[in-house]
């Protein structure tokens, strides 16, 4: 490590214990709802057994239809388990029939619950419950980005009301924005304004059948749809973000995504974004292209650097086919990467706008201190993290100054439940950084450790990961 780094680990220690020491006096009390869900989720993640089969249950809870079916599957999943649950909740199990009374209470609490919790991460399902939930956000001081959920489009119906959602929403925000208080560190940058409705959106959604070996096929098609988007933004003043998804549509999304921008009636358009996501192998190379792209386009683009949410469909997938494993293997990998292309972004502030999107202090922590060291001005990057998770991390950045931007996904409860499985996966997960900070209590000092510190003793890169390994948190 040289003087350079050693200076930013330092810095980033300092930032390390600020933040910790402030948390630890922010813990949700026993009277408030979060408490209770919290502890539910801290359950889970003291026993991987029940930890799996309720990720199994709320997985394939939206397609049960009757109560029977839910307490029917209530029963088959849990009693793999049963030694591992609380008594009362056993002798439930035991005896809620699916047909009796009491297996319809269960089953009636089973999807309340469910629902509760899905609610905590989703914002709403209405243009009210949205327009409400990023009210509320903007009096935290929270900016936000707003991402339709739902399950993938298979006709050109579906993605053309994906689209008119969009329209929909883009108008309709923007007239309730100018009502807004002005606030500076939400409402501008380093530079000036910056557009307040701010929404996020997938490709793939925009296209019946988003296909990678018809890239000329499929780009037209999303083009159509794209365009009017892009103007509609234009017209209003929003922000379009695209985001990333698997792996086998990354470099589709990439080269859509530069394609239209350099277009004339699109490539001074700034208010606009793309996800780099750390936890792949050649994520580097793609943020390369990105600032090679950007100094030619000659107007700047947003990016959302994020860790990745994919990893347990990417390594299954690889290993069913045989193919190359995309992602890192370890989890300590993909975080040295992510600071690493922090950096980097950091360093080109002004071809490539960093969104520093983690709930992982180390590497928010770390980010921040590249900042200073590099002299970027704190409007010219911001945080982002997820609608739901970790609140009170969210507010300390806004109160050091920082521009937070939250990842508010709205739509149908049942369509949503996909993203609940994952966030909660990400919230679960043995190696998250909640988990370790606020159930666990390790040190500050081991949590703000650089990654490679986590390197086993003797760790030797294989070609594929093993498949016992859960999903790497964010």
């Amino acid at each position: 490590m040289g003087d350079l780094e050693a200076r930013v680990e330092d810095v980033t220690h300092e930032i390390g214990r600020y933040l910790f020491e402030r948390l630890r006096l922010r813990k949700a009390l026993i009277f408030e709802k979060r408490w209770w869900e919290d502890r539910i989720l801290s359950w889970a993640m003291g026993d991987e057994a029940v930890k799996v089969q309720m990720f199994r249950f709320v997985d394939v809870l939206p397609r049960l239809k009757t109560h029977a079916a839910v307490a029917r599957h209530l029963q088959e999943y849990f009693e793999e388990v049963s030694s591992h649950l609380p008594g009362a909740a056993r002798l439930v199990l035991d005896w809620a029939e699916p047909n009796t009374v009491l297996g319809r209470a269960l089953a009636v609490n089973a999807r309340s619950n469910a629902s509760r919790m899905a609610q905590r991460f989703i914002a709403g399902s209405t243009v009210e419950e949205v327009s409400t939930a990023v009210g509320k956000l903007r009096k935290q001081r929270f900016a936000f980005t707003l991402d339709l959920l739902g399950e993938a489009t298979i006709s050109e119906t579906e993605s053309d009301a994906y689209q008119q959602q969009y329209l929909n929403l883009i108008s309709g925000l923007a007239a309730q924005a100018n009502e807004w208080p002005e606030d500076c560190q939400l409402d501008s940058d380093h530079l000036g304004p910056i557009p307040r409705v701010n929404v996020s959106l997938k490709l793939s959604a925009l296209c019946s059948h988003f296909r990678p070996i018809d890239p000329v096929g499929t780009t037209e098609e999303v083009l159509s749809r794209l365009r009017p988007i892009l103007r509609a933004a234009r017209e209003h003043g929003a922000y379009v973000h695209v985001d990333m998804e698997q792996f086998a549509f990354k470099d589709l999304t990439l080269d859509i995504f530069q394609q239209v921008l350099m277009e004339a009636e699109f490539r001074d358009f700034a208010d606009v974004g793309i996800v780099i996501q750390a936890y792949l192998t050649d994520a580097e190379s793609d943020l390369q292209r990105l600032l090679k792209w950007s100094k030619k386009r000659g107007t700047p683009v947003t990016v959302r650097l994020v860790k990745g949410a994919y990893w347990d469909y990417e390594t299954v997938s690889a290993g069913l086919h045989g193919w190359p494993v995309p992602v890192f293997q370890e989890k300590w990998q993909s975080d040295v990467n992510f600071e690493k292309l922090a950096r980097l972004l950091l360093e080109n502030y002004q071809l490539l706008r960093p969104a520093l999107a983690s709930h992982n202090l180390r590497s928010l922590a770390n980010g921040i201190a590249w900042a200073r060291q590099l002299k970027v001005p704190i409007g010219a990057f911001e945080i982002q993290m997820l609608y739901g998770m970790a609140s009170e991390q969210a507010q300390l950045f806004a109160e050091m100054g920082h521009r937070v931007r939250i990842y508010t996904p709205f739509g149908e409860l049942i369509p949503g439940m996909a993203y609940l499985v994952r966030r909660l996966l990400e919230n679960t997960s043995n190696d998250s950084f909640l988990r370790h900070s606020l159930v666990e209590n390790v040190t500050v000092e081991d949590l703000f450790a650089v990654p490679e510190s986590r390197k086993p003793v003797g760790w030797v890169e294989s070609s594929r990961p093993h498949m016992h390994q859960l999903k790497q948190p964010n």
